[in-house]
């Protein structure tokens, strides 16, 4: 009977928690990937959500930056979490903007209207861009780029100084880019190992060997972001479902590093509920980023990332 109790106690919260968090207007978490939520990160939710609901607080601010970020149709009534972490940051950007390549998505929820009356930008695409439409658009604009591009996932929850210290990090080493979570690419004779041996960077040196994921978050300086409109849609054939690819190898083609902006890499909470769709288990375990990282990464810019390795 003793020995019942403890997991009789642990069914009894569970339940609770999932009530809790039905409230909150996300789902319950899987547990498949790392998104079955802490209690600290319901309390977070619970906070994140009473701002969604009453707040009139601009998203916008004075940080030199434009934050981007999509989703798709699953994912859509959760999305506002991850935005609401951004717009409570320390540092805000001048412009956040959520965009969409999904016409069923044309009527939006109520979460992201009251999100739109606060100065987030919701701009719709034609279909076709995949993950890219998080970042393409934002760079396709037709006048020079004045400010760097931050990009952001939909599935994470930000802490306040997630801005503020991606800002630092681009004073202290200009023209690079710089993430919050890197891997550092390791070559063996004249080809990358494969993306699972590589290992997080533990350091916070520009490198053309580090690997910038956007899931925590990644600058991209103006000098990239022209780099890449020279480039146009070449990724829908390289790179079709690996943004992160695309945007590292067009960095070290056109000469820029990444830095990582503490020497341990930074993992946020997951929005419960988001890691039933995605893409991580085809890229990473379908050796689905391997294709594309031989596709993308030229004899140039190998040479360049094992010279920096």
């Amino acid at each position: 009977m003793r020995a019942s109790i403890p997991s009789a106690v642990r069914a009894m919260r569970s339940r609770a928690r999932g009530a809790g968090l039905r409230a909150l207007g996300v789902a319950r978490g899987t547990g498949f990937y790392d998104d079955a939520p802490t209690a600290r990160t319901v309390s977070e939710l619970a906070r994140l959500r009473l701002h969604n609901l009453v707040s009139r607080r601009d998203v916008r601010g004075t940080g030199d930056a434009v934050v981007v970020m999509t989703t798709v149709a699953p994912r859509i009534h959760l999305v506002w979490a991850a935005i609401e972490s951004i717009a409570r940051g320390s540092e805000r950007p001048r412009r956040l903007v959520l965009w969409l390549d999904d016409p069923s998505l044309a009527t939006l929820p109520s979460s992201l209207q009251r999100l739109e009356r606060r100065g987030l930008e919701v701009r719709h695409v034609e279909p076709g861009l995949g993950v890219h439409t998080k970042w393409f658009p934002q760079v396709d604009g037709g006048a020079p780029h004045r400010s760097a591009i931050v990009t952001s996932d939909d599935d994470q929850l930000y802490p306040r100084a997630w801005l503020a210290d991606l800002l630092g990090a681009a004073a202290r080493h200009p023209g690079a880019v710089i993430a919050h979570r890197a891997h550092r690419i390791e070559v063996e004779g004249s080809a990358p190992k494969p993306y699972v041996e590589w290992r997080p960077v533990a350091h916070t040196r520009p490198s053309f060997a580090g690997f910038g994921t956007s899931v925590s978050g990644q600058l991209l300086p103006v000098q990239l972001l022209e780099a890449l409109r020279e480039r146009g849609r070449a990724f829908l054939e390289l790179t079709p479902t690996a943004d992160d690819v695309w945007l590292h190898a067009t960095a070290v083609r056109a000469g820029i590093r990444t830095a990582q902006v503490r020497e341990v890499a930074a993992n946020y909470p997951f929005v419960p509920g988001t890691q039933t769709t995605g893409l991580y288990w085809h890229n990473v375990f379908g050796e689905g980023n391997d294709r594309q990282i031989s596709a993308a990464l030229g004899a140039s810019e190998i040479e360049r990332i094992a010279a920096d390795d």
